[in-house]
């Protein structure tokens, strides 16, 4: 399993969309930091902006964690696994790997390769951030007091641990598209409706829930739609509430949420194991 792990990391980590989908996140925090910084050291000292409370500040250091859940992230993360798993089909490279690994281990090293590469990207980029933020401190933006290290890593990781759920689930969806697919075009359109569909969620449920009160509300909580954006408003520290009919507002903890699309995950992943055990590559 090991093996199979170290082959598709080693296939993966210089590729050019893997540049393009996933490291791109650090490098380009990386040139908007160091490009403040320079312009801090030729402009000088700005005016002064009133500080931030400790806890607000401390907040607002985790935003980039908002990202991943957020539309754009997980159309990348969708991209990135659409070459993962749909890629072996249009490279025609299946045959050559099926014989040297069982094919649950082929789809396993996917999902771990995918996922520890997505999630190895925004902890770089995050940390990438913070360095530029603690630098900028002796530039002028100072630090507000009562701000602790400790403080900050609970934030950061309360933050991120709101993403990786739905990060794994976007990993599954796609992977479960390609293997049912098994075209990158097709894997990449159905991923990306999945993500319109969950930005329209409002609006659909509320034109809805006016005809179909209850069938609504039950598609809602099953579905994982709402349950991907209550977990993305997680990120920010907050609760998602889905104005079906006023006064009445639908929400689910955090918990909840997160019970309900690592369901669909696993689903998702079931399906694509039982699909790939069937089909004939050679």
């Amino acid at each position: 399993m090991l093996d199979a792990v170290r082959a598709e990391a080693l296939k993966l980590r210089g590729h050019r969309a893997t540049w393009m989908m996933v490291w791109v996140c650090p490098v380009v925090i990386a040139v908007v930091a160091i490009g403040i910084l320079v312009y801090h050291m030729v402009s000088g000292p700005g005016a002064a902006v009133p500080m931030k409370p400790a806890g607000e500040w401390v907040r607002d250091s985790a935003v980039f964690w908002r990202f991943p859940a957020s539309p754009p992230g997980r159309v990348l993360i969708a991209g990135f696994a659409t070459l993962v798993f749909a890629g072996e089909y249009g490279w025609n490279t299946w045959k050559l790997i099926i014989p040297a690994r069982s094919r649950w281990q082929l789809i396993a090293a996917k999902w771990i390769v995918a996922f520890g590469f997505v999630l190895a990207a925004y902890i770089a980029a995050d940390l990438i951030g913070l360095l530029a933020t603690w630098l900028q401190s002796f530039q002028g933006d100072k630090i507000p007091e009562g701000v602790t290290l400790a403080a900050v890593a609970q934030a950061h990781v309360r933050a991120a641990g709101h993403t990786l759920v739905p990060i794994a689930f976007t990993i599954a969806l796609a992977g479960m598209f390609a293997i049912l697919t098994q075209s990158m075009l097709a894997t990449a359109i159905l991923s990306i409706v999945i993500i319109i569909l969950e930005g329209m969620l409002p609006l659909l449920a509320i034109l809805a829930y006016a005809r179909a009160p209850g069938l609504t509300e039950a598609v809602v909580e099953v579905l994982p739609l709402y349950h991907l954006i209550n977990l993305g408003a997680g990120a920010k520290g907050i609760l998602f509430m889905l104005p079906l009919a006023p006064p009445h507002m639908l929400t689910f903890s955090w918990a909840a949420s997160m019970a309900v699309v690592l369901g669909w995950t696993a689903a998702a992943g079931a399906v694509t194991l039982l699909q790939f055990r069937r089909q004939d590559l050679n």
